[in-house]
């Protein structure tokens, strides 16, 4: 992976921009979807798991379901709605299965659902998700857990990682932690002149040992971008999507490693 690696360096030696500006925080609409899915067993393409337990309760998706590309955009659902409350984010959801319209801030959102699941068939799911979205009940992170990822991330990380994050225009948003999610995260880069339209997940720790485990997270997420366009240079690496995404996941391991090694290697 020497792709990744001059990659990640050319980045680190650009300017520095204004300093990475990202806001942790664990929304309870976020928490609840995430639950919502790891019940249903809806994982996605990658090297690692997509959700916690992977399934433990709930009933599965049809194989036909869970192996369709179509539906891996349920997996940034509230990512393109952060601003929601539980009930905002079911209500969207339910409302992209129909022809009904939607208000406010949720048009992005069921834009997004009824782009990617255009037939009847294929948004007949979106209901029975959002009622288990509702049902939920996700363990809360904790807000002086929030408040020390951000005191770290400010502290220790931000500065450090400020000339890649601004050549990438990723020095901002907003970091979801949620109990649900496994060690594949979720990022969605917005509008490059708004960083405040990008919004990252990432999972928290599993036991309190794994103090830096979002922070670490975060930065793997931050390197996909970079990672998906070198993957894209390589000849081949596109023809098996599968094998691609796994490639690309790794990748992201190893690009967020290097200019942790290189700039906080604490």
């Amino acid at each position: 992976m020497r792709w990744i690696a001059a990659a990640v360096v050319a980045g680190i030696l650009l300017p520095a921009g204004a300093g990475a500006q990202w806001r942790f925080t664990a929304s309870d609409a976020a928490s609840a979807w995430f639950a919502a899915l790891d019940s249903v067993r809806l994982d996605g393409p990658g090297a690692f798991s997509f959700h916690r337990s992977t399934g433990t309760s709930g009933r599965p998706l049809a194989a036909a379901v869970a192996a369709s590309p179509r539906f891996e955009v349920l997996h940034f659902v509230p990512l393109y709605f952060p601003s929601a409350t539980r009930g905002d984010l079911v209500e969207a959801v339910r409302a992209a299965a129909t022809a009904e319209e939607p208000r406010g801030r949720a048009q992005f959102l069921v834009g997004a659902l009824r782009q990617s699941l255009p037939g009847a068939r294929e948004r007949a799911i979106l209901p029975a998700l959002g009622d288990l979205t509702a049902a939920a009940r996700p363990v809360v992170v904790p807000a002086p857990r929030l408040a020390a990822w951000q005191r770290a991330w400010d502290s220790r990380f931000a500065a450090a990682l400020a000339p890649y994050l601004a050549s990438e225009r990723l020095d901002g948003g907003l970091v979801i932690v949620a109990d649900a999610l496994g060690p594949e995260g979720r990022l969605f880069a917005g509008v490059p002149a708004d960083r405040r339209d990008n919004v990252a997940a990432v999972a928290a720790p599993r036991d309190d040992a794994d103090t830096d485990a979002p922070l670490f997270a975060l930065v793997r997420e931050l390197c996909f971008p970079l990672v998906s366009r070198a993957a894209d240079r390589v000849p081949g690496v596109a023809r098996d999507a599968s094998r691609a995404a796994r490639r690309t996941s790794l990748a992201a391991v190893r690009c967020g490693a290097e200019p942790l090694d290189r700039l906080v290697p604490a």
